[in-house]
């Protein structure tokens, strides 16, 4: 079997779950005997692939191939350049021949690449990462007064953006549903959400429910013996860590409101970790904001940058807790994933995808977008009259782990069903100058 694993960025590119979940999926693909090749396709602009031409292979690897397609209309989603889009797509399928595509994300692309797929007679897996056929906010189901979203329509959705008539949004929504027609299988990493594309109109036996797969840096690094924190005491902080993207929908500024509403004396045993950077929201109503509440907190909360996905592990088995505030309907949080594999318990929204994935017996969830609820919370642990039983805390690391390297295993196999067992197919390699400089058998030579 041939498979192609299709995203709308490279992970060393731009760090983003989606991407990180597409390429953690074709390291297993690589590594499993019955695939005869894996090949990573990712859309990058002319300055990731270091040329003019639309394709380039990533640090000189010949199975990760970097794309730069035309343009794509960001509200329909559609190329802005059919003929061309269409051109690359076909030197894909001719080059290398795939049986299936595992496409985890159209957007940058366009929707026409599922139509395009199936036509080169290739079997179409999409996994849906977020809401994007659903809502044009981003794909977040937030609506624009910044309240949550639990049902979409054309006229609702008019409303939350004037310029655009409820004609405008049915047409839209046609669209999609019409170039979903082509994909086989869908996968969606939470049961909120296909529930939420079932509502939408997606007939429920398309869709599968299996969570993505991890990062196999991440997975190799989490076999090391989880060291249990210390107790704490007098002389030792409690330690809340957050993960991700600090942008205006993963709460950020929840937890730092929460942190502002501590007492001075109980914030003297709180320390509170911040892993992650947005260069996208660096300006604006919401980085004052965010300046303001660090400002407010310099005491207690620690600015910690970005970090690789290789080190994801020890950072958060240098912490207690990890704090999961996001104020949407989030699918399948990697954090989430990654905090089980460091053996750390979690304090998390209580919405979305995210509360189907806890532990009730030892994670604590608070009210999405309370910081008064999320500052309870916090306070409870810090003066140890959290309901947690701290000796089930130190019992979680090994057996959470274990259980998630098996989970693990199992969402893999799950995802390779879904691939069938097509015949090999022949073909030969293609030699198409899209006349944008080099053709992919240069590339891949």
């Amino acid at each position: 079997m041939r498979v192609m694993v299709l995203s709308h960025g490279h992970p060393e590119l731009g760090a983003g779950g989606a991407e990180r979940a597409a390429y953690s999926i074709f390291q297993r693909l690589k590594a499993d005997p019955r695939v005869e090749q894996a090949i990573f396709v990712a859309r990058s602009e002319y300055v990731g692939i270091g040329h003019s031409a639309c394709f380039g292979s990533f640090r000189g690897r010949p199975d990760e191939i970097l794309v730069c397609p035309p343009p794509f209309d960001r509200f329909t989603c559609q190329s802005l350049n059919h003929d061309l889009l269409a051109q690359l797509i076909d030197e894909l399928v001719r080059f290398f021949r795939p049986d299936v595509v595992h496409i985890h994300h159209y957007i940058f692309w366009g929707l026409d690449i599922l139509e395009m797929f199936r036509r080169a007679g290739v079997r179409v897996v999409l996994t849906l990462h977020e809401y994007a056929a659903i809502c044009t906010n981003l794909g977040l189901m937030v609506k624009s007064g910044k309240g949550l979203c639990y049902a979409a329509s054309p006229a609702e959705c008019s409303q939350c953006f004037p310029s655009m008539s409820a004609g405008k949004f049915f047409v839209r929504e046609s669209i999609y549903k019409m170039f979903f027609e082509n994909v086989d299988i869908f996968v969606s990493p939470s049961a909120f959400l296909k529930e939420r594309y079932v509502d939408w109109g997606l007939p429920a036996e398309r869709i599968e429910v299996i969570e993505n797969v991890m990062d196999q840096d991440v997975l190799d690094r989490s076999r090391i013996p989880v060291i249990a924190r210390p107790r704490q005491s007098e002389d030792r902080r409690l330690i809340l860590a957050f993960f991700g993207q600090v942008n205006p929908f993963k709460g950020v500024d929840v937890l730092l409101e929460a942190c502002a509403s501590l007492p001075k004396r109980m914030r003297k045993k709180l320390e509170v970790r911040i892993h992650g950077e947005n260069k996208h929201f660096r300006d604006g109503e919401f980085a004052q904001k965010i300046e303001r509440l660090l400002g407010e907190t310099r005491d207690v909360v620690r600015m910690m940058g970005g970090y690789r996905n290789q080190d994801v592990i020890n950072l958060m088995r240098a912490s207690d807790w990890i704090v999961v505030p996001s104020i949407w309907w989030e699918n399948s949080p990697i954090v989430i994933q990654e905090a089980r594999m460091a053996g750390r318990p979690i304090i998390c929204a209580d919405i979305g995808g995210m509360i189907e994935k806890i532990d009730r017996n030892l994670d604590l969830p608070f009210s999405a977008g309370s910081a008064g609820a999320l500052a309870d919370i916090i306070r409870s642990l810090v003066e140890g009259s959290s309901q947690t039983d701290p000796e089930a805390v130190s019992r979680f690391p090994e057996a959470r782990q274990e259980a998630r390297q098996a989970l693990d295993a199992e969402n893999y196999h799950r995802h390779f069903a879904l691939y069938g067992h097509p015949e090999h197919k022949g073909g030969a390699n293609c030699h198409v100058n899209n006349g944008k400089g080099s053709t992919l058998s240069e590339v891949a030579c």
